[in-house]
């Protein structure tokens, strides 16, 4: 598995593609507010697919 970095670490910087890989939020002037990381991305995609919406 390749290291993909922590995505708190981008919070507080300005928004450039590709910074939130798995979801997060930008706020006033382009700078992210808060990132999802890929375990709560994990978490939420099991639960939508037991769920049976995806």
């Amino acid at each position: 598995m390749e290291y993909e970095g922590d995505p708190q670490e981008n919070i507080g910087k300005p928004y450039e593609r590709g910074m939130l890989p798995y979801g997060g939020g930008v706020g006033k002037g382009g700078l992210i507010a808060f990132v999802v990381t890929k375990k709560e991305f994990d978490d939420k995609m099991r639960r939508l697919d037991e769920a049976g919406v995806c």
